[in-house]
């Protein structure tokens, strides 16, 4: 089965990640989105200056992406492996390998391409009349959607952002994984997850926060 290899359906999904990303650059996030956001708030050549930054971080983003897409699933892995051997140290018959953790972190994966995939055809297809501010703050089936951003503080946007039917599919997968991987209970796969992945989220989501906040109010 082709998903059996963890490293070639890694590569699968960084190369899907890598399209999408230049896809959403190209095509939903143009330059002219840009150039319409600021054209009314700085002249040609700062908005120059602004373009040849973000054609810079654009190419940053083509090597980042991948990178952490990576880096990113092997640590939850190695975290959700941790966490099942504490639960089961006493147990003799322990066999579950770090390469089995991982493969359903790569599956869990897809809903980050799926979401990437679903903000691409609402801004070019459905909403596509939009502004850099609606991209920003955008995110697909999220509750962000239904709220006025604009009442909200800027480092309260990300984990609103987070919740997300994506998200939740990305906790689904990762618990229907563990419950076929071990055979036990949906409430301690759930529990092993949330001790797991859901802690590692909730120190992301702090660290973020804090970054935004202390940016926010150093400008």
């Amino acid at each position: 089965m082709l998903f059996k290899n963890n490293y070639l359906h890694c590569l699968i999904l960084v190369l899907l990640a890598l399209l999408l990303i230049y896809e959403y650059n190209n095509f939903i996030q143009t330059d002219k989105i840009w150039v319409q956001n600021y054209s009314d708030k700085y002249t040609q050549e700062t908005i120059s200056r602004i373009l040849n930054m973000r054609h810079y971080q654009l190419w940053v983003s083509y090597i980042f992406v991948p990178i952490s897409m990576f880096f990113s699933g092997i640590f939850v892995a190695l975290v959700i492996l941790f966490v099942i051997w504490i639960y089961y140290l006493d147990e003799a018959n322990f066999n579950i390998k770090y390469s089995d953790t991982w493969r359903i972190v790569l599956f869990a994966q897809w809903s980050s391409i799926a979401a990437t995939f679903a903000k691409i055809v609402w801004f070019g297809y459905i909403h596509t009349n939009y502004t850099l501010d609606e991209l920003f703050s955008f995110y697909p089936l999220s509750i962000i959607n239904f709220l006025d951003i604009k009442k909200l503080a800027i480092w309260f946007l990300y984990p609103i952002q987070l919740m997300n039917v994506f998200e939740l599919v990305y906790w689904a997968i990762l618990v229907v994984g563990i419950k076929k991987l071990l055979n036990r209970t949906w409430l301690k796969s759930l529990e092993i997850v949330f001790l797991s992945y859901g802690v590692i989220l909730l120190v992301w989501v702090i660290v973020i926060m804090f970054i935004i906040l202390n940016l926010s109010n150093s400008i």
